[in-house]
């Protein structure tokens, strides 16, 4: 049985436009965060999707709820989909890689 995974990143935060590389706290969507979330489910909501899973931050959870709000997809969240972070677990500003 073959399985298709889809990657999708987590949408605009509050920190990214500040700068900030929020790490592993969980970060707010931006309002233009929250509009892109809307534009990720336009693209993707009919991919026949089985389930999504995002990490267990608040920035992945809530754009995959924007993004797939109004179906029956199930979301899972798993903690083991968190970002890597090079810096440690705090925010760190005007990260480059």
């Amino acid at each position: 049985m073959a399985v298709d995974i889809a990657y999708e990143t987590h949408s605009i935060t509050e920190d990214n436009e500040n700068g900030i590389a929020t790490g592993w706290l969980p970060g707010r969507l931006s309002a233009a965060g929250r509009r892109v979330a809307a534009e990720l489910g336009d693209r993707r909501r009919h991919d026949n999707f089985a389930a999504v899973f995002v990490s267990d931050l608040h920035r992945a959870m809530e754009t995959a709820q924007i993004a797939f709000a109004g179906t029956t997809i199930p979301i899972h969240q798993d903690p083991r989909l968190r970002e890597c972070v090079l810096m440690g677990h705090a925010p760190c500003r005007d990260l480059h890689v």
